[in-house]
């Protein structure tokens, strides 16, 4: 482990007194930062995909998202075009959407991990990304947002920017203007009307970074149900006896809600069961509950409130490992 600490304050770069009021020149940071970002290809059962992907240490570890590789079984970086080098997963973390991987490869560019107390809401940056498979495609914009939250991942460690991205983005460096990394690209916004995207930030990154150079592959939970908000509106429709909480509407075969006896809506028409808490802790809306979700590893306990039809029941789940 001191060996991964080591490691850690090596691609954390302190942020310099002037960097704020150095000037933003994003030709510049192309330069300086395109060696260092590959485009990944991966195979997996005979689907190609891509993504992006940067190199943290000359030796060879390299940050992506988890989603771009944590199935793939072939994974290939391509730094330089024509120049491929098979790489494989060290570790990930999909509650985080980070992982690890290496190449056999020396003496490779990097990028440092920014000091997360200087990131500022409106500060310019730019992201070099590989969308729809184009290699190392620069678009810039401006820091909109942090500490936001995505439906069922650890809450509150996500930036947006309005910098453009686009499929095969995700694992691209988000950098600020003196080409430190703020944060991995995960996901395109999902704002209604917004463009940019939404990027892990560069501190939960590197509070991850010492599990998953130990190899750590963290799991997300799974309940196993296909779920909707309950509003006033559906409880009239569906003469539920509340008018909160998410309405089971359907449970995957085998998965922890069916073993637990959860009910989904009938053929019949009898409503499926509405799921209003977790572990005493209330669930309003299909948000509340893959929060709630967030906070557990597979294999876990929790005890899910119901109401089934006027009756309010306890049921023990036995939580399991999202497909």
């Amino acid at each position: 482990m001191r060996r991964a600490a080591w490691l850690v304050a090596a691609v954390v770069l302190v942020a310099a007194s002037g960097a704020a009021s150095q000037a933003f020149s994003p030709q510049a940071l192309y330069d300086r930062a395109s060696p260092a970002v590959a485009l990944v290809r991966t195979v997996e059962a005979d689907r190609q995909g891509t993504g992006s992907a940067f190199a943290v240490t000359r030796d060879g570890l390299v940050l992506t998202a988890a989603h771009v590789v944590r199935r793939a079984e072939r994974i290939t970086l391509e730094f330089e075009l024509g120049r491929r080098l098979p790489a494989r997963v060290v570790g990930y973390d999909t509650r985080r959407d980070v992982a690890l991987l290496r190449v056999d490869a020396g003496g490779l560019p990097v990028l440092r991990l920014a000091d997360p107390s200087g990131i500022q809401v409106g500060e310019p940056v730019a992201v070099i990304s590989n969308p729809r498979g184009r290699p190392k495609v620069l678009t810039t914009g401006v820091l909109l947002d942090v500490g936001l939250s995505l439906p069922g991942l650890v809450p509150g460690i996500f930036i947006r920017v309005s910098a453009q991205v686009a499929p095969g983005s995700s694992g691209g460096p988000v950098l600020n203007r003196v080409g430190e990394v703020i944060g991995v690209v995960v996901a395109v916004s999902a704002r209604p009307g917004a463009e940019g995207g939404l990027a892990v930030s560069s501190a939960a990154v590197a509070q991850v970074l010492p599990s998953l150079m130990a190899g750590a592959r963290v799991e997300r939970a799974w309940l196993g149900i296909l779920g909707t908000t309950v509003t006033p509106e559906l409880a009239r429709e569906r003469g539920l006896a509340v008018q909160r909480g998410v309405l089971v509407l359907e449970t995957v075969p085998a998965a922890p809600a069916e073993r637990a006896g959860l009910r989904a809506d009938a053929a019949n028409g009898v409503p499926g069961d509405v799921i209003v808490a977790v572990n005493s802790r209330a669930v309003d809306s299909m948000e509340d509950l893959l929060a709630l979700l967030a906070e557990h590893q597979p294999g876990d306990r929790v005890r899910v409130r119901v109401v089934r039809g006027v009756a309010v029941l306890e049921v023990d789940v036995v939580l399991g490992v999202r497909p």
